[in-house]
């Protein structure tokens, strides 16, 4: 089976860490038992592979006893929880211009899902599903696509608004009745993805638009594997050196299949991970005023002698010359 490298935006589940604190939810405490510790969180723009979020999300279900508290803690939910993509969501006139956003960038929230939207006669169709079989045994993350789902058509159709059918792949509405609009409509169950059947004349329903919405539109480009592990990595904590085995073991992969997929697009994990230290490296030397010793401490290095020489290797001056040569250039 071909090795997918899937990843979540930490803007897809930070929303849902914030409300169960507020309910309650030592949720610092449970992010120290899980392997999501090692990466900084604060950045709601950070990656995180799909597999760590998955066993943070099972201690979250552990720890909330049952998932109503979960599911619960969604209620009035705001597209503006996801940032700069969720104001680049509500951004659009019509329902199908926003749709069709979503269909084509939601891996900048993460790159499991599988989205489509159909015509058909006077009826649309927009279905989803995840590419992992992981994302839902793991229910949280349905959770979250759901609410942010039934949050998009609210925008643009109303609160009102209500679907001709839904399908789900699920045998019974428990759990996530509250997250679906429409409950009343026809549902079919144990379907093979998610289903949203709805008028067409829906889509071009005219809504008002906040032009200002549109002056920080990001500019969203599908990643490749290398950019996809870049993001990884730069999403660990400063203080943690990642080595390939700890990304391997991240990604559920074995270290020979994950230098053998870099290798195939001529990239090699030392390299990446040096340019990232590389660039951490010269970020606290001239925008600090740490001194040698705790710059290399704050990266992860062991010893400063370490940090000295991959800092002269990448750029033939030690951290010392280099931040004199950058005082003096100004």
């Amino acid at each position: 089976m071909k090795q997918e490298y899937f990843v979540y935006q930490v803007s897809y589940f930070k929303p849902l860490l914030i409300r169960l604190g507020n309910f309650g939810i030592d949720t610092e405490k449970i992010i120290q038992k899980s392997e999501i510790r090692h990466f900084d969180l604060s950045s709601s723009q950070n990656y995180v592979p799909t597999m760590v979020a998955h066993e943070l999300f099972s201690l979250l279900r552990r720890n909330s006893e049952n998932d109503t508290l979960i599911v619960n803690s969604l209620n009035d939910f705001s597209l503006s929880e996801l940032g700069s993509y969720g104001s680049y969501l509500t951004g659009f006139s019509t329902l199908n211009d926003a749709i069709a956003a979503f269909v084509k960038s939601n891996y900048v929230l993460q790159t499991n899902l599988q989205t489509n939207l159909k015509i058909h006669k006077n009826k649309a169709i927009f279905s989803f599903s995840f590419l992992d079989q992981n994302s839902r045994k793991c229910r949280i993350p349905e959770y979250i696509l759901l609410t942010i789902v039934s949050q998009l058509f609210t925008v643009y159709g109303g609160h009102n608004w209500h679907p001709i059918s839904i399908h789900i792949p699920d045998a019974a509405l428990s759990g996530i009745k509250s997250l679906l609009p429409g409950v009343e409509c026809p549902v079919q169950y144990n379907q093979p993805e998610y289903r949203f059947v709805f008028s067409k004349s829906l889509l071009e329903h005219e809504t008002y638009t906040n032009p200002l919405n549109f002056c920080g539109v990001p500019k969203y480009k599908e990643k490749n594997i290398v950019e996809v592990i870049e993001n990884v990595i730069s999403s660990y904590k400063y203080g943690c050196i990642p080595s390939l085995k700890t990304l391997a073991s991240h990604f559920n992969t074995s270290e020979s299949s994950l230098k053998r997929i870099l290798k195939s697009k001529e990239a090699k994990f030392s390299d990446i991970l040096g340019h990232i230290l590389q660039e951490r490296a010269v970020c606290l030397l001239t925008t600090s005023t740490m001194n040698i010793n705790l710059i290399s401490e704050h990266l992860g290095y062991s010893d400063s002698p370490n940090f000295i020489r991959s800092f002269k290797k990448w750029t033939g001056l030690t951290p010392g010359e280099y931040r004199e040569s950058m005082i003096f250039s100004h």
